[in-house]
C-alpha cells in the first residue's frame, strides 16, 4: 500500500512540477563559444604534397543570436531562432627549414528547431534535454592569401542540414526572466566546404609552370560543440478566455 501511495505521489509531483512552461511564449538572446573537440570529428588533419606538409587545425569560435521558445504542454516546448556563427582554423605549412602559419575564418547562419523536455530539480531550477535539426546557410565562398600561400574554400551547397542535440540547466525567476547554462552538439550531414591551400616557394616560382609548388585539399567537417549561455525575458502565460456570444 505504501509503495502505491509513494508511486502515486511521485507521479503527482512529476506532473505538477513541469507546468511552468505551458502556454508561455518567450524570447531571449544567446552567446555560444565554439569548442572544437577531436571525438566529434574536429581533430587536426595533415596532408603532404611535394615534400611540403599542410596541417589544418580547428580553433575556437563563437555563435550568437536570438531565440524564441513556446511551451505546448506541461513538459514539452519547442525552440527556434537565428544564429550568426564564426568558425576559425589554423593552416600550418612546412617546407624544409621554412614554416609558416595563417588562420582562416568561416561565417555561417543557422536556423534551429528543437523539441525540449523538462525535469524540475528545485523550486526554480530545471534541467532540459533537447533534440532537433538546423538549416545552415553558407553565404559565400571564402578565400585569403599571403606572400607564400593562397587559400580558397568553396561551398558544396549553400544550404546544409544539420543535427542538433542539447542538454542544460535553467534558473527561472518569478519576474526577471530565465538564466540558462548548457552545451550543444552541432553536426552537419555534409562537409562544410572543400578547402584548397597552395604553397608558393619564391625560389622555385620562376621555373614552375603551375604557379605553385605544393597543393593540399581538405574536406572541412563542420561539427562542433558549444557552451550555451542564454537569457530569456520574462513573459506571463497566455490566458485562454471564452467569449460569450451576444444575443
Amino acid at each position: 500500500m505504501r509503495i502505491k501511495i509513494s508511486f502515486a505521489s511521485f507521479l503527482f509531483f512529476a506532473f505538477a512540477s513541469v507546468f511552468a512552461q505551458k502556454n508561455v511564449t518567450t524570447f531571449g538572446v544567446q552567446i555560444k563559444p565554439v569548442i572544437p573537440l577531436s571525438f566529434i570529428g574536429a581533430s587536426e588533419e595533415t596532408i603532404i604534397d611535394n615534400n611540403t606538409s599542410f596541417t589544418l587545425t580547428p580553433r575556437s569560435g563563437y555563435s550568437f543570436g536570438m531565440v524564441a521558445r513556446h511551451g505546448f504542454t506541461k513538459m514539452l516546448s519547442i525552440e527556434s531562432g537565428i544564429n550568426f556563427t564564426t568558425r576559425k582554423f589554423d593552416i600550418t605549412i612546412q617546407d624544409g627549414n621554412f614554416s609558416g602559419q595563417t588562420d582562416i575564418k568561416f561565417v555561417t547562419y543557422d536556423i534551429p528547431l528543437l523539441a525540449l523536455l523538462y525535469i524540475q530539480l528545485g523550486e526554480q531550477m530545471y534541467m532540459n534535454a533537447a533534440f532537433g535539426a538546423s538549416i545552415d546557410f553558407l553565404p559565400s565562398d571564402w578565400e585569403s592569401s599571403g606572400t607564400y600561400f593562397r587559400h580558397y574554400s568553396f561551398r558544396k551547397e549553400w544550404i546544409i542540414p544539420s543535427m542538433l542535440a542539447n542538454i542544460g540547466f535553467e534558473y527561472r525567476t518569478f519576474d526577471k526572466g530565465y538564466f540558462y547554462l548548457g552545451a550543444s552538439y552541432h553536426r552537419p550531414f555534409r562537409d562544410l566546404t572543400t578547402t584548397n591551400v597552395a604553397y608558393y616557394n619564391e625560389a622555385n616560382n620562376v621555373n614552375n609552370i603551375n604557379g605553385f609548388d605544393a597543393l593540399a585539399s581538405f574536406n572541412l567537417d563542420g561539427s562542433y560543440l558549444t557552451l550555451d549561455l542564454r537569457y530569456f525575458f520574462h513573459e506571463d502565460p497566455i490566458r485562454k478566455t471564452n467569449r460569450k456570444r451576444k444575443k
